[in-house]
């Protein structure tokens, strides 16, 4: 039997639940229609996908007073651990696979399955929640903001020509099944570490990213080839249709494994392009004769982040400048409105508490979210009517929030 949620009594037919083992089923059907999949995901995949996220992460909607009792909308989370500004990994509730059937829309059925989701992230303490979104309009009324971006670019091969002359060794092999399993998990979480906003896979995804299923590319585009260099991995397929390189899967540690691996990557005979996802400061470009080798198509968000405990999340990170101030948060969904005083040293440490002293800036939780990686600044959403405070006040949270790199998480879930 399913298990109901305590709610309010209600005569509602619409019951909010946990899952049972049977419906996953119909729960990939759901998620395979919601999100205009040709299909649902395969037994294999389901397993893997399952072993992701514990028995109580799930929220399934039932509709009691049709035939069958059909689910008609669900939402999961995952435990993802995401690098914040210094260096610390924070494990955030990854929320996911949301959705609700478009015969019961505009029936309040995802705030009802958002507040139960809420209700066991606090409960469980945790300090954050993040998500990859498919529409841009949705989360913000419950605390998220956008806060890792990411430039979807096309390399032309022909006029890359890179700015320091090629190594008589390029330090970089394909690799076989064994030579992937061994290393490409290692080299990730060893880029994760050191990448404000990356996520480091648990061992718990990697079985469904190496299996490379057909299902995850059309007739006419290769399975994934895998360039190995000590630092770094680099995963794409070909497009036979147009002779494309696709990166599905670009690390690396350091500066020359960035430039081993792309110098490789343009080099790919027969390609006529590179297509890829990179961070927005990624310095490819700077790295050729003809920076307009690389076209920017698109710019897409990322990583989106829902600051849950405001203390406990503003004390993970770090900061760039020593400062003092109050900030006045509001929160029109969850229990995070407040004041709180959020004082940076000069090592970059913080303490954040609880005050009744007057503010010196006013945001809402989205926007904090927001900023709180470092994607987005303080002075942008300033100027975008989002913070209300003096000037002086403006620029010292700025110099407070300020990141030397721009954040990337690299991972959809």
């Amino acid at each position: 039997m399913s298990t109901p949620i305590s709610e309010p009594e209600s005569t509602d037919p619409l019951a909010l639940e946990r899952p049972r083992g049977t419906d996953w089923p119909e729960i990939l059907a759901i998620d395979a229609r919601a999100f205009a999949l040709p299909k649902p995901l395969p037994g294999d995949e389901m397993i893997e996908f399952r072993n992701r996220a514990g028995e109580g992460d799930t929220v399934v909607i039932r509709d009691t007073a049709s035939e069958g009792r059909p689910i008609v909308a669900v939402s999961l989370y995952f435990p993802v651990p995401v690098t914040v500004p210094g260096g610390g990994i924070a494990t955030t509730a990854g929320l996911s696979w949301v959705s609700v059937s478009a015969t019961h829309r505009r029936r309040g059925l995802l705030r009802r399955m958002l507040t139960e989701q809420y209700r066991t992230w606090r409960e469980h303490e945790l300090p954050l929640a993040t998500l990859t979104a498919s529409e841009g309009g949705i989360y913000e009324r419950f605390g998220f903001g956008p806060a890792a971006f990411a430039h979807e670019i096309q390399v032309t091969p022909s006029a890359a020509e890179f700015r320091t002359p090629a190594p008589a060794d390029s330090r970089v092999r394909y690799a076989n099944q064994d030579q992937i399993t061994k290393y490409v998990p290692a080299i990730h979480a060893r880029w994760a570490r050191s990448r404000t906003g990356a996520i480091t896979r648990p061992d718990t995804w990697w079985p469904s990213i190496m299996a490379d299923r057909s299902f995850r590319r059309n007739s006419q585009t290769s399975g994934l080839h895998y360039l190995l260099h000590a630092d770094g991995y680099a995963a794409y397929r070909i497009d036979a249709r147009d002779k494309t390189a696709l990166v599905g899967d670009f690390v690396a540690v350091t500066p020359q494994a960035h430039t081993d691996l792309w110098r490789v990557l343009t080099g790919l005979d027969l390609v006529s392009a590179v297509k890829a996802s990179i961070p927005v400061d990624d310095p490819l470009p700077l790295k050729l004769r003809n920076a307009r080798a690389v076209e920017v198509h698109g710019r897409s968000d990322e990583l989106w982040v829902s600051i849950l405990d405001v203390v406990e999340a503003l004390q993970l990170r770090t900061y760039g400048a020593a400062g003092d101030l109050v900030l006045d948060v509001s929160d029109d969904f969850g229990d995070r409105a407040g004041r709180y005083r959020l004082t940076t040293g000069d090592d970059g440490s913080a303490t954040v508490a609880r005050t009744d002293d007057d503010a010196d800036l006013a945001l809402d939780v989205a926007t904090l979210s927001s900023l709180y990686l470092g994607g987005i600044t303080v002075s942008q959403m300033a100027a975008a009517g989002r913070i209300d405070g003096a000037d002086e006040a403006i620029t010292q949270l700025s110099a407070m929030f300020a990141v030397t790199e721009a954040p990337f998480s690299g991972t959809f879930f």
